[in-house]
């Protein structure tokens, strides 16, 4: 089954823990977990920090929230963003289909030829400003699956 980049296919759900994805047969983890699970034993500030996060991500639509293990997911169609919880910070991360120099992210991760991750550390909502806002933006938009990738290949990492 290929991609369906006009959103006319209904997502598949997993019949055993009824998560939902683009492709048929996706392979997960197929687990449930609790979104709170993530916070225990965290102090205070990191939950702000997510929710900010989570409200700052919720923007441009509906999201689905999906606490995994290890992470926090974020859907519309596709999963574009997510969270890590630290001790003392959040990681966050999206989606997009071309690699962006900004010294605010730790690492970009190019997963395809066409598909990069960006990743930051949270520590203060006044990171979440109005470029990331443009930056988030576009990964909705990869998320609902309405970007095209024609943009530019290449790796970037922030040396530390």
């Amino acid at each position: 089954m290929s991609i369906d980049d006009n959103n006319t296919t209904p997502l598949w759900t997993c019949p055993r823990c009824g998560h939902r994805f683009v492709r048929r047969n996706t392979w997960h983890s197929c687990s449930q977990h609790k979104l709170d699970g993530h916070f225990k034993g965290r102090d205070a500030r990191v939950r702000e920090l997510f929710d900010a996060w989570l409200s700052f991500v919720s923007q441009f639509g509906e999201v689905t929230v999906i606490p995994q293990k290890t992470r926090i997911s974020f859907q519309v169609r596709a999963r574009f963003a997510g969270a890590v919880i630290r001790k003392n910070w959040v990681e966050c991360g999206f989606w997009l289909k071309r690699p962006i120099k900004d010294e605010r992210f730790d690492r970009v991760e190019r997963v395809t030829a066409r598909d990069y991750v960006h990743y930051f550390r949270l520590t203060d909502p006044a990171q979440l400003d109005s470029t990331m806002k443009e930056y988030l933006h576009e990964a909705y938009e990869v998320g609902c699956r309405q970007k095209d990738g024609s943009h530019s290949l290449h790796t970037t990492r922030k040396t530390k």
